[in-house]
């Protein structure tokens, strides 16, 4: 992993710098929960925790902002392919930041929430077009080697802003005398990570597969020697170049229209366009966010009845959280792959969230007692599982799945699904949690179940395959290749990887030669000349 860091330091520090668009979504997802939870923010916007229209109001406010999330991962396409990856994260993060202003300033002499209702609306529509685009931006400029492990470094900010927010909002809980400080604190320091993002991208490249697009190419080959810390004219460096010109000289630049017409025609890419959709649609239902929105309730409901024990619980949640995902991208995602990390990751969440259900099916408001005391250690197995495989997997997949011509498109559409479902989601668990309580855990538990069951028979193995060749991972039939690719010695990917490794060695043999061929004919010009 160190051998790892220093051979690629340029691809991680791109990775960490442009990541903070991951802790933006994190922050708010760990933040809002504990801020409903306040009497002082219940206490600005006059509203009652006992009536039976709080449930109600409790998804409103956590679901604008995905609302917002939605239409940013829809303008994705558009702006990200006009203006380049890059130019789209400083757009994204300047609106994010407008909205968290709009946020901190509501209540202000009144107790109306439309201000609050259109900061959270307008901050999403900036973390939706910064979580379509970071994928993008990261899996086009980093080595295959690290590109998992990259694009899921998103997945950690995402857990570790999470974290952070839990507990700044336990801290300041028992801080009661700041009035409405306690829940404006919180929404102020979620700006924290978009000043870092916006500082960091000042000196970041752009991806040079967007400039080989425009047709800057000696841009594009000093980013690419930039990023890759190689010079110029190095040969492998040149043969990537080289290659991904191809790609791109093969497939000319598409409008949306055409971009859509070739999925609707070609199985492969129709394949690779709806498995991204899919991967979202299970990662949303597999209740994580459930969670991580509303931790605190769950918590009580479990037994955790005290509002600082579930606060406190909720920040162990964080960390926990925060070191799987860790220990996930360093020794899962590039050792074990994508395919059996979600496999497992399925698995043991369907085990947690089974245990939780019928735990409350059986002893429903019992306290805490051996089952509950269990039951709160499955949320933190849930998490374990989820860390490693539906956390991160999902963005690496649909990034690497996608082709370079129409991967603005495919991940706007894996965004706009995701984000859909985290809006259905944040809507819909309190009032789950209300009306059929243990269900709700079930309901996750069984969708998990049918999630390792989709991926087994649908998801190819991609583990250090160049972006240029993951296309023919969805060639032939489907289910037949993907089911191979579940026997870890038998995958394509292994096949793809040993090609490209031979057309390296080619490139640096034929470097060789060249160098060889020139020093031969300076030694005989030198001969000559004596």
């Amino acid at each position: 992993m160190i051998v790892d860091i220093r051979r690629y330091r340029k691809a991680y520090i791109l990775t960490a710098v442009t990541s903070f668009g991951g802790m933006l979504f994190g922050w708010d997802t760990g933040m809002i929960g504990g801020i409903l939870t306040l009497p002082a923010f219940q206490k600005s916007f006059a509203l009652d925790k006992n009536s039976k229209d709080f449930s109600n109001l409790q998804g409103n406010i956590v679901s604008v902002l995905q609302a917002g999330c939605f239409f940013g991962a829809m303008s994705s396409f558009f702006i990200s392919e006009k203006s380049g990856r890059r130019t789209a994260l400083f757009i994204a993060d300047a609106i994010f930041i407008i909205g968290s202003i709009l946020q901190v300033c509501s209540g202000l002499k009144t107790t109306s929430l439309s201000l609050l209702y259109v900061g959270r609306v307008v901050g999403g529509f900036g973390v939706g077009l910064i979580s379509a685009v970071v994928p993008s931006y990261i899996g086009e400029n980093v080595n295959k080697e690290v590109r998992g492990r990259c694009i899921g470094t998103m997945q950690l900010f995402n857990v570790t802003g999470i974290m952070l927010s839990y507990f700044v909002n336990y801290g300041i809980s028992s801080h009661k005398s700041l009035g409405a400080l306690q829940w404006r604190i919180p929404f102020t320091l979620q700006m924290l990570p978009g000043v870092l993002l916006f500082i960091g991208l000042l000196f970041q490249n752009e991806s040079p597969r967007w400039l080989v697009e425009q047709d800057n190419i000696p841009k594009a080959q000093r980013a690419l020697s930039r990023v890759r810390a190689k010079s110029e004219n190095d040969p492998i460096l040149l043969q990537e170049l080289q290659e991904i010109i191809e790609d791109f000289r093969i497939h000319q630049r598409l409008s949306f229209v055409q971009q859509f017409r070739i999925v609707a025609s070609s199985k492969p890419i129709f394949y690779q366009f709806s498995m991204a959709i899919i991967l979202m649609f299970w990662q949303q239902w597999t209740g994580t966010n459930s969670i991580n929105y509303y931790s605190p309730q769950i918590f009580e409901s479990i037994g955790l009845t005290s509002t600082s024990a579930g606060l406190f619980a909720t920040g162990i949640y964080g960390v926990v959280k925060v070191v799987c995902t860790a220990l996930g991208l360093a020794f899962a995602t590039e050792q074990l792959g994508r395919k059996w990390s979600l496999l497992i990751g399925g698995a043991g969440q369907a085990f947690a969230m089974y245990y939780i259900g019928i735990q409350g099916a059986v002893v429903p408001h019992a306290g805490l007692t051996g089952s509950s005391y269990f039951a709160i250690v499955c949320v933190y197995l849930f998490v374990v599982f989820y860390s490693f495989g539906w956390g991160p997997i999902p963005f690496v997949l649909s990034a690497e799945c996608a082709p370079n011509h129409i991967r603005s498109l495919i991940l706007a559409a894996a965004l706009m699904t995701q984000w859909l479902f985290n809006f259905v989601i944040a809507k819909l668990t309190p009032i789950m949690l209300a009306d059929i309580t243990y269900g709700t855990y079930l309901l996750f538990g069984s969708c998990c179940v049918l999630m390792v069951v989709y991926t087994v028979f649908c998801v190819p193995e991609t583990k250090n395959v160049p972006l240029e060749s993951v296309h023919l991972l969805f060639q032939g039939g489907i289910v037949r290749g993907a089911t191979r690719d579940t026997l870890p010695s038998r995958t394509r990917a292994k096949e793809l990887q040993a090609h490209s490794h031979v057309k390296e060695r080619d490139a640096r043999d034929d470097e060789e030669r060249n160098l060889k061929s020139d020093g031969m004919a300076r030694r005989h010009v030198e001969d000559y000349n004596v």
